[in-house]
């Protein structure tokens, strides 16, 4: 599906978020119920549309007419809310979908999360869903809150927030209902306003993703927010992220599940390398999704965002009143990938004018406890550092007294005065600090305590706005791939059967068909073939065993390097025949693979092809040889990779250094590897039934002398 086609599903989902009538099946007065708190909130909060309750036990409920059955009610239905017991909930579902009932959210639970017989019931309002065009949130849900038009359509937000500081800010998506709604209450009590907040539920029909391409599209919306715990649609998630980026609409998530247990190994390396959760971090870095670990973290940057200020770069620079808790802050900075930067020198002439002999100008700046004997000391120096052009952001540090605010209004003025962010780091006793922290937060000012929360927050910021930036301003290409790439491949790798494995000779063969190059060699099923195969190409050769039920060759003795005459090869066909026998007797044996002895100047390298579940294709690169699981030094991304994608792939590599040039090496030709990245992100798309694909090791050669595949493996889904 295109983003195009993502844009015209969700307007299905209008009916949600804007319905102008509203249905509750089930419906009670009870504010106390899931199936009184609706109608109690939509008539109390002034929504503006209809609202219809449902209940044959009643005539009338808080002043409004209440039906018999939905089918009573004499005009449309946009949205239907369904509060009736399990058993009840399908038959209610029937006759939204026979009213013509566009969007419906299911309270009730005990479905597919409580066994087979509610899974089976959940499938067939997935089936109705699919087959009428209805929507459905849930079921087992809380419902859905929108503040633009007081759509109270859930039984956990049941009233308008008394305090909004920041309208129409938040949209917040969540997997838990309960974690949700609490997640809600110490964001409202910030004071920053929700346009909407969706418990999810089931996830029946209407899915994460959906929500999350909604909000994207809305444009009462700044900044998308949510809990995830698992995507049935990887492929609806990145469009949707992709729109978020488009529309200039951070996406803040915590994603839970972040220590499952191992799956099962796959048979590759890349295979065993690639895991949910670091298929997930790879698209959050793919997609630009700021991954929150707590909410304290998230409050941060909420409050830095909504005035616009993400910060532009990492140098940060840093006040304090003290000289130690400067040096403290200046490694929490640096332990987070910030950039204490030496102030330039007309900024620390400004400030040696202000401050007293035994401060310090340099960076971080320690004003020392001066501030309380000079008024408006804090700001004059907060002016001065925060408009010095090398720095992108600021973090000040100091004590405050209960009821004392001069300071705080200084930090006040100087925020607003600044088009870079300024966070306040508040010490104090518990209530002077609390009470700080709630006057600033009162002004729309960053303000907090923890220090590692504040400054992973800032970094945090700053690295999404670099990610932004680079999207907008790359130009790169990747590599032209062979005009008949894709039919050459088709001939190898349509009609295998689920499971097949291709032989290093097959596999590399495919890899040559999109231009990826590979050893010369050549398949020998005689002793002849061997001695002429190994003259042809040239001495000296390796030889390698060659079959599908072979993969890790070197475990079975079915490699043998530096081969350098006729009776080597004469004794190694022997060698390696008896060997793979030894190791696997009814392995498929192909006959041997002759090929060149590449040079020892190259790294080792690993790069290839595996299938998660949930996004698809995936692409990985690492340092390679016999070592690669043990040091799991890889970065791996979604196809397609681009070429901004596969760079980053290679800055995320511990391993680096070795490619920069390391020791008196020289440095290897990552355009080459890059290069081998993209053509293998083409196969992945291509090849989707491509289930792993290894190459491993892939030799990078110096800088200008390319790339070479020595191994390589193909199995398909």
């Amino acid at each position: 599906m295109s983003n195009t086609d993502l844009q015209s599903d969700l307007k299905s989902l209008v009916p949600l978020f804007k319905p102008e009538s509203i249905a509750i099946i089930g419906a009670s007065s009870n504010p106390a119920k899931p199936s009184g708190q609706p109608l109690v909130a939509l008539t109390q909060c002034g929504f503006k549309g209809h609202v219809y309750p449902v209940n044959p036990n009643y005539r009338t409920l808080l002043g409004l007419h209440c039906y018999p059955s939905l089918t009573d009610i004499p005009g449309p239905v946009d949205l239907c809310i369904i509060a009736v017991p399990a058993r009840m909930t399908l038959t209610a579902l029937e006759e939204c979908a026979a009213k013509g009932v566009r969007g419906v959210i299911i309270f009730t639970s005990g479905f597919a999360e409580v066994g087979n017989e509610g899974a089976i019931i959940q499938q067939q309002m997935t089936a109705l869903a699919r087959k009428t065009g209805m929507r459905i949130c849930g079921p087992n849900c809380m419902g859905i809150f929108s503040a633009q038009n007081a759509l109270m359509a859930n039984f956990a937000v049941t009233e308008l927030p008394d305090k909004v500081l920041v309208p129409d800010y938040l949209g917040f998506i969540s997997q838990s209902g309960g974690f949700g709604v609490a997640i809600y209450e110490m964001i409202k009590e910030k004071g920053y306003g929700f346009s909407h907040f969706v418990s999810t539920g089931n996830e029946a029909n209407l899915e994460f993703s959906h929500y999350l391409g909604y909000m994207a599209a809305d444009n009462k919306t700044r900044v998308i927010g949510g809990y995830l715990e698992g995507l049935k649609d990887g492929q609806k998630f990145l469009q949707a992220a992709d729109m978020a980026l488009a529309n200039n609409k951070p996406v803040m998530l915590m994603k839970a599940g972040r220590y499952p247990a191992s799956a099962k190994a796959a048979a590759s390396h890349t295979g065993a390398l690639v895991g949910s959760e670091k298929v997930y971090s790879a698209v959050f870095k793919q997609k630009g999704i700021i991954r929150i670990d707590n909410l304290e973290e998230f409050l941060n940057m909420l409050s830095i965002m909504h005035s616009g200020k993400i910060p532009c770069g990492k140098r940060i620079a840093i006040l304090a009143t003290s000289g130690g808790s400067g040096v403290m802050l200046a490694d929490k900075c640096a332990h987070y990938g910030l950039d204490v930067v030496p102030l330039q020198e007309e900024t620390r002439l400004a400030l040696a004018a202000l401050l007293p002999d035994f401060a310090s100008t340099a960076n971080p700046v320690d004003i020392t406890s001066a501030i309380i004997t000079q008024p408006g000391l804090l700001e004059q120096c907060a002016q001065i550092v925060i408009k010095d052009p090398g720095v992108d952001m600021m973090i000040v540090a100091y004590w405050t007294e209960f009821g004392n605010r001069s300071i705080l209004n200084q930090m006040i003025r100087v925020e607003q005065s600044t088009n870079k962010p300024v966070f306040n780091l508040i010490w104090g006793p518990e209530k002077a600090a609390q009470e700080a922290m709630h006057y600033m937060n009162n002004n729309l000012i960053p303000a907090g305590r923890e220090v590692d929360f504040i400054i992973k927050s800032m970094a945090t910021l700053a690295e999404y706005h670099i990610f932004v930036q680079s999207r907008k301003e790359t130009t790169m290409l990747g590599p032209e791939i062979p005009i008949n790439a894709r039919e050459k491949a088709a001939v190898l790798l349509n009609n295998l059967g689920p499971g097949t494995r291709l032989s290093e000779h097959t596999a590399k063969q495919v890899l040559r068909a999109y231009g990826i190059p590979t050893t010369r060699e050549q398949l020998a099923t005689t002793m002849e073939e061997a001695l002429a195969a190994a003259e042809t190409i040239g001495y000296p050769v390796v030889m390698k065993i060659e079959s599908p039920d072979i993969l890790h060759k070197t475990d079975a003795g079915g490699v043998l390097l530096n081969i350098r005459t006729p009776e080597e090869v004469t004794t190694g066909l022997h060698q390696l025949l008896n060997n793979a026998r030894v190791y696997k007797a009814d392995a498929d044996i192909k006959g041997v693979l002759v090929q060149q002895m590449l040079p020892d100047n190259g790294i080792e390298m690993i790069v290839g092809i595996s299938k998660d579940s949930t996004f698809g294709s995936t692409v990985l690169v690492g340092l390679g040889g016999i070592f690669v699981e043990a040091l799991e030094d890889v970065a791996l991304r979604v196809a397609p990779v681009s070429p901004l994608d596969a760079q980053e792939m290679l800055s995320e590599l511990k391993g680096q250094r070795v490619l920069d040039g390391l020791r008196g090496r020289l440095p290897a030709d990552k355009q080459a590897l890059l290069d081998i990245i993209q053509r293998l992100s083409r196969l992945a798309v291509d090849f989707p039934q491509i289930a792993e694909l290894d190459i491993n090791p892939l030799i990078v050669f110096p800088k200008g002398e390319g790339a070479c595949a020595a191994d390589a493996l193909i199995a398909m889904e």
